[in-house]
C-alpha cells in the first residue's frame, strides 16, 4: 500500500490544517506544513511530497519566488504545485503560470474545488487509486493535462470571479499594477529576498 504525500505552505496556520485534511481525504496521508516559503522549500527538498500547495501571498519569500526556487531544484522540479489565490491577486498569477503552477485554487473555496483541481491535474483513474493506497507508480500530472491545459486555459479558470466585483470591492482590494509596475515589484522583491535564500542554503549546509 503506497502513502502518498503533500506539502502545504501557507502562513495561515488555520488555512493549512483546512487544507491538510481535505487532502488527506482524498488520499494524500501525509502531510508535511510550512507557514513561509523558506521552510516549505526546505521540507519539500527533505521529503519530496508528491503534491505541493503553495498560498501565493506570503511574507519573506513570495509564493511566486518560492514556486520558482522550486522549480529550479532537481529534486523538485517536476512536483505538481496548486497555488493558493484570491480575486485580488490576478496581478500575481500570470507571472505564476510562467513559473510552471499547475492551476490555481481561489479564496474562497470548497473542499470539493480542491478536488476538481486534483482532478484535472491526475485524472479520475489515478486519483481513485491514490485515495485508496493502490496506485504504485509515479505520481505525475496526467498526459491530458499536460496535453490540453495552457497557461491561458489555467489562468481562465482560475482568475474569473462567479460573482462580479462591486465598485466598493474593488476599491477595497489590493491596488491593480500596470504591467511595468508589476515587474518591477517583483524584481524589488527578488533582489530583497536574495540575501534571505543566500542565508538558508548557508545554514543548509552546515
Amino acid at each position: 500500500m503506497t502513502e502518498y504525500s503533500a506539502l502545504v505552505i501557507d502562513d495561515d496556520t488555520w488555512m493549512q490544517r483546512v487544507i491538510s485534511k481535505t487532502l488527506q481525504s482524498y488520499g494524500f496521508k501525509k502531510t508535511f506544513l510550512a507557514a513561509n516559503g523558506f521552510d516549505g522549500i526546505a521540507l519539500a527538498v527533505e521529503h519530496t511530497p508528491h503534491l505541493i500547495v503553495l498560498d501565493i501571498l506570503m511574507p519573506e519569500l513570495s509564493g511566486h519566488l518560492t514556486l520558482k526556487i522550486l522549480k529550479k531544484i532537481p529534486v523538485t522540479q517536476n512536483i505538481p504545485v496548486l497555488m493558493i489565490s484570491t480575486l485580488s491577486d490576478v496581478e500575481y498569477l500570470g507571472l505564476a503560470i510562467k513559473s510552471g503552477t499547475a492551476g490555481f485554487i481561489s479564496k474562497p473555496f470548497t473542499s470539493s474545488d480542491i478536488y476538481d483541481k486534483l482532478l484535472d491535474i491526475y485524472g479520475k483513474d489515478m486519483l481513485e487509486m491514490v485515495a485508496k493506497g493502490e496506485y504504485s507508480g509515479e505520481l505525475y500530472p496526467s498526459e491530458d493535462f499536460l496535453k490540453n491545459n495552457d497557461s491561458k486555459d489555467i489562468l481562465k479558470s482560475s482568475v474569473t470571479p462567479k460573482i462580479p466585483l462591486t465598485e466598493k470591492e474593488r476599491s477595497c482590494s489590493k491596488t491593480s499594477f500596470e504591467q511595468d509596475q508589476l515587474l518591477q515589484h517583483y524584481q524589488d522583491d527578488e533582489r530583497r529576498s536574495s540575501d534571505s535564500i543566500k542565508n538558508m542554503l548557508l545554514k543548509s549546509k552546515k
